[in-house]
């Protein structure tokens, strides 16, 4: 008897062990932000940054700060999301300033602190460590170990390679020779302090979703649930307003600024509330009213008066996130359907791309994402890809979901341009798809090796709309690629490497055949294109006889990009370029992407702000736009205003005679009819290509 009472207690401790790793292993990240600069000046430009921002000197984004440990300096924007992503600090209005983590590394800034902190939020950081104390491991034998034991799937070493730069940074791991590494005394004394996640409870984390209790809902946000079931049609009409929630932890600040409104209270002393409790200015608090009523979280019950909804009172007394997504889904398009969307690993761009059909834009999306990634009903993979939990995908069966691809504007598109997009689609992923299996089998289709692999870049190579033609053969290359630049041809050379393990080492290429290669095509950049790059050798080879290397992902990522963005030939022509040139290429890509939001924010203001203001300057967008996630610069709007007022555009119209740019009042017309225009003008030239 006592045995059986004892054992069952050891049972529950374990179970609460395993909740509590569960839910620490939930508010992790998979992914390390990028960090500029050099590793050997990573700790010390860290400790100079956080410095700054403590004596409060980081109050422009766009502002580069003034450190000695690097000459090359970028602005706070670009530090900000690794300074972010590790705990450091908090966003408030466009200014950063420590979080609590922040303000104790300030204090003492010690690598053992910072170790702590990274390991507290990003996963399997300080598992590599205590794999390293166990016995030296190369790279690529931590990274093939981390995927068998954790059953990942990356698909290159980057994210084993970066945990293992920054183990090294902070004295944590060290070489002995051979590319081998292994636990210093300070990682082995670092692993006695940390909770690891081991790959027995790894697969408990992992649990099977008819093991997960999700509780019911109340009986007034069931009601709310069972509108949508029986009225269909509802969820057409659910709002698709702009979303903005004081960060971190945007659930619960949601929840206070809820917990405020659960009695009747007027609407400056609502606004007085989130200005005092989150720091934000007035123009910031007043933006997340329109949001508050449109998510169903308060109501006006009075002239500017304000009271929680009864669904939101429910979940003030729940307490449970998941009562909070449940009243967003009811009320806000692509919630409840987003998760679906993930149940198998999906990036954030095809998640975007989805969420278009329901009428939202990036920022949008991105904002459901956070909410969701929250409430644990979705995760990060990997950088930059998503996937529903196994709770995610039990969540869901409880709610009433819209129909898959219904979206009337898509079927429009689809029937209206002649299937000129769906085809467009289809044809990519085909090459992708062949390039991808090409990559790691060369003999893919009954070809000689290598052949499919060569074929299929040259494929993606004409789809981006370079002359690239198939070469082979013993003697010569294996792709020729041209383009025009200035009136000037420029040749590239590419090796094609496909290996049945994915990775190319540096003993697989021979600088002889390729010097040949490129003096017989006369060519002026030479690529070798790999599923993925094994060891430091091929790398550091290949930046001396500048020879780009560049994976399939790579390659695929730059076509999307091409397709989504519109490229020109010499933007993506910079994945020839070495040392620096892929990078130089992402920052066109991040760049063109972030002025494509702008300006689908931008526009959304004009609607909705211009018939009571009159119009709007770019200085005026610049205040209503500060606190939310985007937060464009006075300069990047400008430049957004210019080509919205082109003439070739000209949906901006200058209504005041200011010399000031930044000042100019613009009134927003004829939106509709030059989208209508441009989309014609777009069909026109794909059906003159296709015919």
């Amino acid at each position: 008897m006592n045995n059986g009472v004892h054992k069952d207690e050891i049972n529950e401790l374990e179970t609460r062990e395993i909740r509590r790793r569960k839910m620490e292993w939930r508010r992790k990240s998979w992914s390390i932000p990028d960090f500029r600069g050099g590793k050997q000046n990573w700790f010390c430009l860290l400790k100079e940054l956080v410095a700054l921002i403590g004596d409060g000197q980081a109050n422009d984004l766009d502002e580069i700060p003034e450190v000695t440990s690097i000459s090359d300096t970028y602005s706070w924007r670009i530090y900000a999301p690794f300074l972010k992503g590790i705990g450091l600090v908090n966003n408030q209005a466009g200014v950063l300033c420590l979080s609590n983590d922040g303000a104790e590394f300030f204090a003492n800034p010690d690598k053992r602190q910072l170790a702590v902190q990274m390991h507290d939020r990003i996963r399997l950081f300080g598992e590599v460590v205590e794999m390293l104390a166990e016995t030296p491991l190369t790279v690529e034998e931590v990274d093939e170990n981390l995927c068998e034991l954790y059953g990942l799937e990356w698909c290159n070493l980057s994210n084993t390679r970066k945990r293992m730069d920054w183990l090294e940074v902070l004295d944590l791991i060290q070489g002995v020779g051979n590319r081998k590494w292994e636990a210093t005394i300070s990682g082995k004394d670092f692993l006695k302090k940390c909770t690891l996640v081991s790959p027995h409870i790894f697969k408990c984390l992992e649990t099977d979703s008819n093991d997960i209790e999700i509780a019911e809902p109340p009986a007034e946000i069931a009601m709310l649930l069972q509108k949508l079931s029986d009225f269909p049609e509802m969820l057409k009409k659910r709002s698709t307003y702009n979303i903005w929630a004081p960060s971190p932890n945007r659930i619960d600040n949601l929840r206070i600024i809820t917990q405020v409104a659960s009695e009747r209270i007027d609407r400056s002393e609502l606004f007085s509330f989130i200005e005092n409790k989150f720091h934000l200015k007035t123009s910031s608090a007043e933006s997340m009213l329109p949001f508050l009523k449109a998510s169903g979280l308060i109501e006006e019950v009075g002239r500017s008066v304000y009271l929680a909804t009864p669904v939101a009172k429910a979940w003030l007394e729940t307490g449970n996130d998941l009562d909070f997504i449940r009243i967003l889904h009811s009320n806000m398009q692509f919630v409840g359907e987003m998760i679906r969307a993930a149940e198998n690993d999906i990036t954030r761009n095809s998640i975007y791309e989805q969420g278009k059909q329901y009428g939202l834009n990036n920022e949008k999306a991105r904002w459901i994402v956070g909410f969701l990634v929250e409430a644990g009903l979705l995760e990060e993979t990997q950088y930059l890809h998503l996937k529903a939990t196994p709770m995610g995908m039990c969540f869901i069966e409880g709610l009433p979901l819209a129909e898959e691809n219904t979206s009337e504007m898509e079927e429009k598109d689809i029937v209206n341009e002649d299937n000129t997009v769906k085809m467009e689609i289809d044809e990519f992923e085909q090459i992708v798809k062949a390039m991808q299996e090409a990559s790691c089998n060369p003999w893919a289709e009954g070809k000689a090796a290598g052949v499919a692999f060569e074929e299929a870049i040259a494929e993606m190579f004409r789809y981006m709309g370079f002359h690239a033609e198939r070469i082979g053969g013993a003697g010569d290359t294996d792709i020729v690629v041209k383009w025009k630049d200035s009136e000037q041809t420029i040749t590239a050379i590419v090796d094609a490497k496909s290996k049945s393990n994915g990775n190319v080492s540096h003993s697989d290429i021979s600088d002889v055949a390729i010097d040949t290669h490129k003096d017989k095509n006369k060519s002026d950049f030479v690529a070798i294109v790999g599923r993925g790059f094994s060891g430091d050798t091929i790398r550091n080879h290949a930046e001396k006889k500048l020879f780009a290397l560049v994976t399939v992902a790579q390659l695929v990522e730059v076509a999307n990009a091409f397709h989504e963005l519109g490229l020109s030939l010499s933007e993506i022509a910079l994945i020839f370029k070495v040392p620096n040139g892929i990078s130089e290429l992402y920052e066109i890509i991040t760049s063109r992407r972030r002025e494509l939001e702008i300006i689908s924010i931008v526009v959304s203001r004009f609607c909705k702000e211009q018939d009571e203001l009159g119009g709007l300057s770019p200085r005026d967008l610049f205040f209503i736009l500060r606190d939310t996630e985007l937060s464009p610069s006075l300069v990047e709007l400008c430049e957004v205003f210019e080509i919205l007022s082109e003439s070739e555009i000209g949906i901006l119209q200058a209504t005041s005679d200011i010399r000031s740019p930044e000042n100019m009042i613009y009134r927003l017309s004829g939106a509709n009819k030059t989208v209508n225009r441009l989309r014609a003008l777009a069909f026109s030239i794909e059906r003159g290509l296709v015919e």
